[in-house]
């Protein structure tokens, strides 16, 4: 980057760990030599790991990870006691490392908090990175926090990265003096060449990747019911949501299989099935500018897999548009079993769709690519941002 700058990526989940943030900072990450990123973090304990070089930027862990074996929800406790040691040991690897700009994600608002507080005490470019709306998702005493927090991140910011265009027309319609651009998930692999999907045998084959969180719970409940009345199919989870939550939905019978495999086993996987199936909530406890803005990360691998993907998700939510606009899936927006049996009819009988889908699903991908996207980032953290800071008080 220009002019010796370095940039601290702040993330709650940083590689090896095997999660879906770890994976989006690893793929932006490997764009970046030692001397323009350092990587830190919360260190894991226990767990499936990624693979990591020597020549990848360095890696350092500010404080302990919550254990697997324990109660997630206990993890907020757990961080927010270590708060202090975390904020002064952001601030010491600034320092140390000459970091000049400090890139923090978000969902976890005590590194938002951390990362902003390290700013402002080493005088760094602050650039959050919302893969998740915040204020917008808070409620009750959180909600003030949340409010205060924000605005005072928005005020300090350089610059705003969020996860899509989506929250990019959220943000700018909730707060329009804001500086504010998707810095999208990408992927390292290689964009495979076209290939025309194999004709679907007597039993289909379908395949849904990713976390089954409350973003998706409802309409994936809704796709098994409709995948069991398909005579003689069956369905692969490729997800690391435990067993136990999914047999909780439901979801876990009689030809439906559930296995956690490492991200670069996704997209073969997928590959093992007829149709890959994508589903977005409908309605649940986030909020609806959760709803409407959210594109899960997995859905690269959807793009890549090079099997036609049947998207189950409400016409005005932006993973729908995006998905519309460039023709790469076969979408159902009506909640109910009946229209999926008939997408899914459709899908089976039409080889020219199916191939056609696949096809655009390739050329979308390309967007998503990491020398792209880190491109980016690179223009945004050399760039002399001479504007004044926005008022906090008009982003609250």
């Amino acid at each position: 980057m220009e002019g010796g700058e370095r940039v601290l990526l702040l993330c709650c989940n940083v590689p090896p760990t095997l999660s879906g943030a770890a994976v989006v900072v690893a793929n932006l990450a490997k764009q970046f030599s030692r001397e323009e990123m350092v990587v830190t973090g919360e260190g894991l304990r226990g767990g499936r790991m990624l693979t990591w070089r020597k020549e990848w930027p360095e890696i350092v862990y500010l404080i302990s990870g919550w254990p697997l074996r324990w109660p997630w929800r206990a993890a907020i406790w757990w961080r927010a006691l270590q708060f202090p040691l975390l904020l002064l040991r952001c601030v010491l690897l600034v320092r140390r490392r000459r970091c000049t700009a400090i890139l923090v994600v978000f969902p976890h608002q005590t590194f938002l908090l951390a990362g902003y507080l390290a700013a402002a005490c080493t005088g760094a470019k602050l650039l959050p990175y919302f893969h998740d709306t915040y204020v917008e998702n808070c409620s009750g005493l959180s909600l003030r926090f949340a409010r205060w927090l924000q605005a005072r991140v928005f005020a300090r910011a350089s610059h705003v990265f969020v996860m899509s265009e989506g929250m990019v027309e959220l943000y700018r319609e909730h707060y329009p003096g804001l500086r504010c651009s998707a810095l999208l998930h990408s992927f390292n692999e290689v964009l495979p060449d076209f290939t025309p999907p194999p004709e679907p045998g007597s039993g289909l084959r379908f395949a849904i990747c990713g976390t089954i969180s409350e973003s998706c719970e409802e309409a994936t409940v809704r796709v098994c019911e409709a995948i069991a009345q398909v005579q003689g199919a069956s369905l692969m989870f490729l997800s690391g949501t435990p067993s136990s939550s999914l047999r909780q939905l439901g979801v876990l019978r009689d030809g439906v299989c559930h296995e956690t495999v490492s991200p670069d086993q996704v997209v073969p996987r997928l590959r093992n099935a007829d149709i890959a199936v994508l589903p977005l909530g409908f309605r649940g406890p986030l909020s609806p500018d959760e709803y409407r803005t959210a594109f899960p990360t997995r859905t690269i691998d959807y793009l890549i897999c090079g099997r036609p993907i049947l998207a189950h998700a409400p016409a005005e939510w932006y993973l729908t548009r995006f998905l519309r606009e460039h023709d790469c899936a076969l979408l159902v927006t009506e909640p109910s079993v009946s229209a999926l049996l008939q997408a899914v009819e459709r899908l089976r009988a039409d080889q020219a769709l199916r191939a056609r889908l696949v096809r655009n699903a390739l050329r979308a991908a390309e967007m998503f690519d990491a020398r792209r996207v880190a491109r980016l980032l690179r223009t945004h953290v050399s760039r002399n941002w001479a504007l004044a800071p926005v008022e906090a008080r008009t982003l609250e």
